[in-house]
């Protein structure tokens, strides 16, 4: 058994990605009999989420503080004194997305929005590519699921990360109604929304809208709309493993380059930033043919087999076994 540290940041405006990610790596780790700890920012939704999933969580600050066999880092943009400090009490470092100095001192650097032919820039171990994009492990079931997208478009899902920073999901929704009044909508508010009471009232003045306050069955969820609009994070990952086409509004300029990776393949299509997307494309996509949603679908499902969890879990116990082997 290994002891694992998992630093990762979360808040209202970086929203709540980056740690239901490492959530699904320590579930894994967990069931594996390891033993985990989360160090988070003093973030009540990010607190109750750990509460939740029962894994006991300090402050960030504390975590130069302790040994472990392992830390994973969620956090972005290390510093190289940052990383060996933390090399003082720790035996290896795994670092998520980092474009910090401090990529060039972890042990393993994981990161699915870059292409694989990026390792040979580094002189770290990588795991680079969407083979590597860590979902849930439901995922892998559900991307093995046939898809039969309807025409014209019966339901949409809306969800823009987990704490919707710009307040967008009621503006969409309200629009998507005025172009197609008897479309069905999930509206699904993350563990961060603040935006909650107005969405219930939406719900409960639209037949067809229907409120969730967070889910556990996000495969199914996805799976189960013909279209989603989302942030460009996680959630535009798992849309592309169970084959649901994604229009993707970002929510940070990062998501901006994965939602155009994404449509460059033909697996999404990006409308831009929060504060500028384009809104007068909603006609067209709701029109969308099931022969261009297919096509879509299948392209996500190409680059996205849901088995990532998997593999960078493998990869982290390797490390903490070679660690133990020393």
């Amino acid at each position: 058994m290994a002891k694992i540290a998992i630093l990762c940041k979360a808040s209202f405006s970086h929203g709540m990605g980056h740690l239901i990610r490492q959530s699904h790596i320590a579930k894994t780790l967990r069931d594996r009999g390891n033993e985990i700890t989360f160090f988070i920012p003093d973030y009540s939704p990010a607190q109750r989420w750990l509460d939740q999933c029962g894994f006991p969580h300090q402050t960030s600050s504390d975590a130069e503080k302790v040994y472990e066999d392992l830390i994973i880092l969620d956090v972005q943009d290390t510093s190289a004194a940052f990383i060996k400090k933390l090399r003082q009490n720790i035996n290896a470092v795994v670092s998520f997305e980092d474009l910090g100095e401090g990529r060039n001192h972890v042990d393993l650097l994981v990161d699915c929005n870059l292409d694989e032919e990026k390792t040979e820039e580094l002189s770290v171990q990588t795991l680079f590519g969407h083979n590597y994009a860590v979902l849930a492990k439901e995922f892998e079931t559900c991307h093995s699921e046939p898809r039969a997208l309807k025409n014209p478009i019966k339901s949409v899902l809306v969800t823009l990360g987990g704490t919707d920073p710009h307040s967008l999901t009621q503006t969409l929704a309200e629009k998507i109604l005025q172009l197609r009044p008897g479309l069905s909508i999930t509206l699904l508010a993350g563990p961060g929304n603040e935006n909650i009471p107005a969405l219930k009232n939406l719900a409960a003045k639209q037949e067809k809208v229907k409120l969730l306050e967070s889910t556990s069955e996000m495969a199914q969820t996805l799976f189960s709309h013909d279209i989603v609009f989302c942030a460009g994070g996680v959630t535009l990952h798992e849309a592309m493993a169970v084959g649901t086409p994604a229009f993707v509004i970002n929510q940070v300029k990062h998501q901006a380059d994965k939602a155009n990776r994404a449509e460059k393949q033909g697996a999404a299509k990006n409308l831009g930033m929060a504060d500028s997307w384009d809104e007068s494309r909603l006609p067209e996509i709701l029109q969308s043919s099931p022969k261009d949603l297919e096509k879509m679908s299948q392209a996500g499902k190409d680059m996205i087999d849901g088995k990532g969890l998997k593999r960078v879990a493998d990869a982290i116990e390797n490390l903490c076994r070679k660690g133990n082997d020393q």
